[in-house]
């Protein structure tokens, strides 16, 4: 049996969830940074953007998103997937689809016919899930460039 997923706008009452979903995934805990993160969403970004979603009357699921004018070249308007996360325990029940789809929802809803998001190349399970979401890989290159030295 399928549990309903909602998918809703992020806000700041969210913060100890996604801390702890980002806990878990890489044994670091950043409640300041996703603070800031949260407070950025609400203040400059299209509320829309930056979504979660509730199973169980419980927070299982985040996307931190934006919506962009004019950069890297592109033209009109864009919207971006940044981030997105999913509780260990309710991963492969949609939530993450769910919460995608209503971003794009949300997006064309706004007038905006394209989303990014960037992968690591060595992700294959986000490329394919991406993949199978409809994106395909685009035609702008990632370039990078290591500053400083390592100590």
């Amino acid at each position: 049996m399928n549990k309903e997923i909602r998918v809703r706008n992020m806000e700041k009452e969210d913060l100890p969830a996604i801390v702890d979903m980002e806990e878990r995934q890489t044994g670091v805990a950043r409640p300041h940074y996703w603070e800031k993160r949260i407070e950025m969403s609400e203040a400059i970004r299209p509320h829309w953007a930056s979504l979660v979603a509730e199973m169980d009357n419980r927070v299982v699921g985040f996307i931190l998103g934006r919506a962009g004018e004019l950069e890297f070249g592109l033209p009109g308007t864009v919207a971006w997937i940044e981030m997105i996360g999913v509780h260990p325990v309710y991963r492969r029940r949609g939530v993450a689809q769910a919460m995608v789809e209503q971003f794009a929802e949300s997006a064309e809803d706004h007038g905006i016919r394209t989303v990014f998001t960037l992968v690591t190349s060595n992700h294959a399970e986000m490329q394919d899930f991406f993949s199978r979401l409809g994106f395909v890989q685009g035609k702008m290159l990632h370039y990078q460039k290591e500053i400083g030295s390592a100590d």
